[in-house]
Formats: C-alpha cells, sequence, structure tokens
C-alpha cells in the first residue's frame, strides 16, 4: 500500500489516500482508497505524470480528479512489477548508474569543448551569410565613435606624415576585395591601447601614433596594414563579435534571422579592443600579407623586426598590438621562412 493523496477535481480539498496496483501490461489496474472514495481503475484511462526529480508524480483520473503520489520509489517498483514503465524510467536507470552517469558526464564536457572549439566558429562562418554588409558598416562606425570619445585622443602626426600613411594603406587596400573602395584607415593616439592598429567591421583600419613611429621604414607599416586587410577581408572582427554574442549567433545561424544582430552594436567596442583573434583568423590574414608583400617583392621579414620590436615592452600578453594578434612566436619564425622570401619581380 502507497501513501498518496486524492483530488476530487471539484474543490482544491486533498483526501489522504493509499494506492496499489493490481495485475499487469495491459490487464493493469489502479486501486485507490480514501474517505468515501474506493476506486478500481484500468491503467488504459490513466494519465500517468513523468516524475522529475523527487517531486511527488501526479496521475490524472477520468473525470478530472487526480492522485498525487507521496512515496514516489515504493510506486516505481510497483509500476516496474506490474511492466508498466513510464518514458523516464530508462533515463533513471542510467541516472542510478555511477558508470553510466560518469560516462555521460564526460560527453558532457567533451562535446561542450567540441561545440566552443568547432561549432560555434562554424556557426558564426555560415551566419554571416544572413548578415548584410550595411550591418559591418554601422557596427564599425558606431565601434570607432565609442573609442574616440573613451580611448583615443587626436593624432599627434604631422599633417604630411599622416596624408603619406593614408597613401599607403590606400595601396595596400586597392584591389582587396569587391568592398575595397569603403577600406579607409583612421589615424588615433592610442594612450593606454599604445602601439596598435587593428580591423574595424566597418572597413576601418586604426593605427596608432605611437606604432606608426616605432616603424623603421614603410616596408613594415605596408606590412602591417596588410594584415588588417586581411582581417576585412574575411570579415575576422565580424566573426569574433558573432562566435562571441552567442544569443545574436544562434538567431541568425538557426533561424536566419538578421534582426538578431543588432544586439552585437553595443558590445562592439569593448569586444573588439580586448578579445584576440585566433589562431586560425591570424594565419588566414598573415596569408593575404605574405601574398601581398610577395607580388611586391618586400620581404615579410620586416613585419617580423617590427613584431621583435614590440615585444620587450609589451609582452604578448599584456595589452597593444600583440594582445589582439597572438601567437607571436610562430608568425615571426613564419614571417623569416626562406619559403616566404620574395622572388623578383
Amino acid at each position: 500500500m502507497i501513501r498518496a493523496r486524492l483530488y476530487d477535481g471539484r474543490t482544491s480539498a486533498a483526501r489522504e489516500a493509499v494506492v496499489s496496483i493490481a495485475g499487469s501490461g495491459a490487464h493493469a489496474r489502479l486501486s485507490v482508497r480514501a474517505a468515501q472514495a474506493d476506486l478500481s481503475l484500468p491503467f488504459a484511462d490513466l494519465v500517468i505524470g513523468e516524475r522529475v526529480g523527487e517531486i511527488n508524480r501526479l496521475i490524472e483520473l477520468p473525470g478530472g480528479g487526480s492522485v498525487e503520489i507521496l512515496d514516489n520509489a515504493p510506486f516505481d517498483d510497483a509500476l516496474e512489477t506490474a511492466d508498466l514503465r513510464t518514458r523516464e524510467a530508462p533515463l533513471r536507470r542510467l541516472e542510478s548508474r555511477w558508470l553510466y552517469a560518469s560516462v555521460a558526464l564526460l560527453v558532457t564536457l567533451l562535446g561542450s569543448v567540441l561545440l566552443v572549439r568547432y561549432g560555434i566558429p562554424a556557426l558564426a562562418a555560415r551566419a554571416l551569410t544572413f548578415i548584410p554588409p550595411r550591418v559591418d558598416r554601422l557596427i564599425g562606425a558606431d565601434s570607432l565613435e565609442v573609442l574616440d570619445r573613451s580611448v583615443f585622443k587626436p593624432s599627434q602626426l604631422p599633417p604630411e606624415r599622416q596624408t603619406q600613411l593614408r597613401v599607403l594603406f590606400a595601396e595596400v587596400a586597392a584591389g582587396a576585395s569587391s568592398d575595397s573602395a569603403r577600406y579607409r584607415l583612421e589615424l588615433r593616439a592610442g594612450g593606454d591601447l599604445h602601439a596598435n592598429a587593428f580591423a574595424l567591421p566597418s572597413g576601418i583600419v586604426v593605427l596608432t601614433d605611437e606604432l606608426a613611429r616605432l616603424a623603421h621604414n614603410d616596408d613594415e607599416l605596408r606590412g602591417v596594414f596588410a594584415h588588417e586587410v586581411g582581417h576585412l577581408v574575411h570579415r575576422h572582427a565580424m566573426r569574433m563579435l558573432v562566435q562571441d554574442s552567442s544569443t545574436a549567433l544562434l538567431a541568425v545561424g538557426i533561424f536566419g534571422d538578421a534582426s538578431g544582430v543588432s544586439s552585437l552594436a553595443a558590445a562592439a567596442p569593448t569586444v573588439l579592443v580586448n578579445a584576440s583573434y585566433s589562431r586560425d583568423f591570424e594565419r588566414e590574414a598573415d596569408a593575404f600579407a605574405f601574398a601581398w608583400m610577395a607580388r611586391r617583392a618586400i620581404d615579410p621579414a620586416t613585419l617580423a623586426d617590427l613584431l621583435e620590436r614590440l615585444a620587450p615592452p609589451q609582452g604578448d600578453s599584456e595589452g597593444g598590438f600583440l594582445a589582439s594578434h597572438p601567437g607571436l612566436k610562430e608568425r615571426v619564425q613564419a614571417l623569416r621562412s626562406p619559403a616566404r622570401s620574395p622572388r623578383p619581380r
């Protein structure tokens, strides 16, 4: 006999009751005994509620009444004996075995790692097909306005030097992609960002005065510009924003609803400055820079020289250009590889 409460479906009052199961399979019946009530009902006429944790199971009776089971474990045993398996029974058997629970936990952890490492980047790449370029331009423009108010100061480089740098950038960006006509260089005093350069989704590349002064020659800056244009061509900044904004990512990637990306604009300035590109993104941008420099017989090692001068004062993880462009040792080795040496024109 299993303790329960009987509700008649007409009032909220409950009567103490006991239940039992007679027969098995298709012939099983539920007996309910309470004050002024003695019921025997075939299980085919009942709706057995799922058991969630230690919450009491509820059984719906014909006519609107219900029975609340107070002793879940004995009732589960009685169901098992009567060959009346509920939908959650197999799951409960798995949960009760440590081996299965441990395997499930391991699979969950492994699946989470794979989702973060491969699933979300792949979904972000798919989401970009639903995000029109005008969204990139909006986010990039707004991001620069926010950064100008909070981080940057106007460039202190002489006007003639600013003009020279814009000409160098236009040389690198020309013909890079179908959207390269909208690519432009913005010069700023870096402040806390120090020697830095990064690409905004809109096609804007920001170069700080500190990095411009650190370069020994224009070829080093051409290498920096080519690397950043590579990020623009592959839309790395937008992909990073989408990956870091999982709600918008899921909305766009699963439902194809581009309206979900409006939330990216508010987070864009912080994400773009503080987040690091993945090594895959860096390799893609470097490959673009290598190809551009090789076509013009510029030794990629000039960019490696600049990176190595950045390393001592800033380190590989303390802000500035190296923090947002990880993998310094690997990149310098690739830049100095004989296979990367330029071919004569």
